[in-house]
């Protein structure tokens, strides 16, 4: 819990508007404990999967909120992500959506937060774990900046991730991107709302994020906010 109150003041700091703020303590409550069910689905989607760093495995945190949310799901074809990493984050889309394809934009270089990371292995492991995939053209695997892959991409997409640079002039701009190629009735997931990586509280996502639902309300017809954002575009 104590975590759950530093979050709150925090996100009171850069006057996170109140209907935001009540989304967030509501969805904290039913996935405060949910991180030995997270667990059991991580057992059961990855096997002999391969990591630099195996306690690095931020997204499997997010496992059982995003499983909860999208088992019923059968409307998803085509998923964008950015920021890769090693694959845990496609692995999870192709499997929970059968019919899915997923375009995976990286520059496996890293950012601010990745200064003792080796991006070498990283990407040689993400091409391992998702081999069976690019196999099977189900993943296509796109090694660039997403601001270059954004200005050459025409196709739109039924969901995309935003996980790449996580400073907030590049949070901006993919959010923005991101929702412009996001088909009508399609999602937007926004990861690490809550991450506080910068002392300045306003160069981390929490406050571009805000200001993005706040600006695109009426375009909006389903909001979730927790570790992760889960925004759902109007049909």
């Amino acid at each position: 819990m104590t975590k759950f109150f530093k979050n709150l003041y925090r996100l009171l700091l850069i006057r996170t508007p109140f209907f935001i703020l009540l989304n967030y303590i509501t969805n904290f409550l039913p996935n405060y404990k949910s991180k030995r069910k997270s667990s059991k689905i991580e057992k059961q989607i990855y096997s002999d999967f391969k990591s630099f760093n195996f306690k690095e495995k931020w997204f499997c945190n997010n496992l059982y909120y995003l499983n909860n949310y999208f088992k019923y799901s059968n409307d998803i074809s085509d998923i964008l992500e950015i920021g890769s990493y090693e694959g845990r984050s496609a692995i999870f889309f192709l499997k929970t959506f059968k019919n899915s394809k997923i375009t995976c934009v990286d520059t496996w270089s890293g950012s601010d937060e990745h200064l003792k990371q080796n991006f070498n292995i990283i990407e040689a492991n993400f091409d391992i774990n998702t081999k069976s995939y690019q196999d099977d053209n189900r993943l296509k695997k796109i090694k660039n900046t997403s601001n270059d892959f954004f200005s050459n991409n025409f196709k739109s997409f039924d969901l995309i991730f935003v996980d790449g640079d996580h400073s907030s002039e590049q949070v901006k701009k993919d959010i923005n991107n991101s929702w412009k190629m996001l088909n009508n009735g399609g999602y937007l997931i926004l990861d690490d709302y809550l991450w506080w990586y910068y002392k300045d509280l306003k160069n981390n996502p929490a406050v571009i994020i805000n200001n993005f639902i706040s600006e695109n309300l009426s375009n909006i017809s389903f909001l979730k906010i927790w570790q992760q954002v889960i925004i759902k575009k109007v049909n």
